[in-house]
């Protein structure tokens, strides 16, 4: 098939992009030694990977360059070719990832962000690349604001993207430098480099929300909603937006208690008396992490919930992996152990589980152990002294304990110190700084 190409035209446009300017903001990141680019061989993507490349040259940074093949137009192969052929032109390292998995029937677009983001943070993990960077623009704020508005979202939606943020647990920084600037300017820079480029024919299929909101979008620039009343507006909601997260993060602190044990406590009173949109984010965090989510709950299920709380009726409930339990004003969240023990593998002497606990390991550890929920047949095996220990202390959450295995023998529970003489195993444990875990950045 052939590459469909299109020849950057110069616009005259109220902020072209400025070397100096984009550069200045690179500085300010203290790059390390490699870095990496997600590009498609569209106008936006392209144009970073340009600069990037030119910035990367000038502090002696390795700059590697990331497609995605999803595999869902017979063109992406052939345009993958050509941008791999362009690129080495310019002396850019070239890798294209694919999405070999069978592709979803519904919501295709969704998962296929989600797979791109995996796919790209693995590989960064796999150079030790730190920061990885996308071309999203100004353009894009609009639509995503736009859609936001049409789906009901709140101040955080609509504070649109974020130019720094990390995807699910990566530590992984993903930078979005372009959404000051318009996609007019980038296809200006692309003519002043004699660059052509592709155009993906999905961004105008109308069987898409993005694309017909893209349109809409265009009516109302001609309307007289301009590039500077579009950029006053989006400082505005991140401004709120940023009040909003201050708020969240002291407000935590205060409702909010964790034991030694990982069980988490709300103050029913201190929560009931915040304004609903940090009641909203606070408890779909709280639940994330608890959980073990990979995303957020969903808005209608964490709506229901705080509607329920305002009854203060004693009630026992599951939602979003984790069991809720509401008695005498207050709320006990823990995981739903059982569906899920989120065993791991102990490979290391010193490691972080779930990202709620540190756990140190003796130096002549046993391999083949698994850390995991204790669970109710871990409970079962417990000699009687500990089952005895466990009703004296009235300890009614052990399940969701911390425990080690090996293959379906149950070796030590060091919440209660219960230990097999014959495996030295844990050292020590200790939970990770849950109030950081849950604050809000700035965006």
């Amino acid at each position: 098939m052939v590459v469909k190409l299109t020849k950057a035209k110069k616009f005259r446009v109220s902020q072209p992009i400025l070397k100096n300017d984009l550069f200045k903001s690179l500085a300010k990141l203290k790059l390390s030694k490699k870095i990496a680019v997600a590009v498609s061989g569209g106008p936006d993507s392209l144009a970073l990977t340009i600069l990037l490349n030119e910035y990367a040259i000038q502090n002696n940074i390795e700059l590697n360059a990331l497609s995605i093949d999803h595999g869902l137009r017979k063109s992406s192969s052939s345009e993958l070719s050509w941008l791999s052929s362009e690129l080495k032109k310019k002396k850019i390292k070239h890798r294209i990832l694919e999405w070999k998995n069978p592709k979803p029937r519904s919501n295709i677009l969704s998962e296929a962000r989600n797979k791109r983001y995996e796919l790209l943070i693995k590989e960064c993990e796999r150079i030790n690349a730190k920061y990885l960077f996308t071309g999203h623009h100004f353009d894009d704020q609009v639509e995503n604001i736009l859609l936001r508005m049409i789906r009901g979202s709140g101040i955080k939606g609509l504070g649109s993207l974020q130019e720094k943020f990390k995807f699910n647990k990566h530590k992984t920084i993903i930078c979005r430098p372009l959404l000051k600037y318009t996609k007019k300017s980038l296809i200006s820079f692309l003519a002043n480099e004699d660059q052509k480029y592709i155009l993906d024919p999905t961004n105008y299929n109308d069987s898409f929300d993005r694309s017909r909101v893209r349109k809409v979008t265009q009516h109302l620039i001609n309307e007289g909603l301009d590039d500077l009343r579009l950029k006053k507006t989006i400082k505005n909601l991140k401004d709120a937006n940023n009040s909003i997260n201050y708020l969240l993060n002291t407000s935590i602190k205060k409702f909010l208690s964790v034991n030694e044990y990982g069980l988490f406590s709300i103050s029913l009173k201190l929560f009931k008396s915040l304004p609903e949109e940090i009641k909203f984010r606070s408890m779909s965090k709280i639940l994330k992490l608890a959980g073990n989510g990979k995303y957020l709950p969903r808005s209608k299920n964490i709506q229901n919930l705080l509607e329920y709380t305002e009854k203060n009726n004693q009630k026992k409930f599951t939602i979003a992996g984790c069991v809720l339990e509401i008695r005498e004003n207050k709320m006990i969240i823990l995981p739903e152990v059982s569906r899920n023990l989120f065993e791991q593998k102990i490979k290391a002497k010193n490691f972080i589980w779930r990202e709620i606990y540190k756990v140190s390991m003796k130096t002549d550890y046993a391999k083949g152990l698994v850390l995991r929920y204790l669970g109710s047949d871990g409970k079962d095996m417990l000699p009687k002294k500990y089952k005895d220990k466990l009703k004296l202390l009235k300890h009614e959450h052990a399940s969701s304990y911390l425990s080690i295995w090996k293959q379906k023998q149950l070796v030590a529970v060091p919440g209660i110190g219960f230990s097999d003489k014959k495996v030295k195993n844990i050292n020590k444990y200790e939970l990770t700084d849950i109030y950081e875990l849950l604050e809000e950045t700035r965006v």
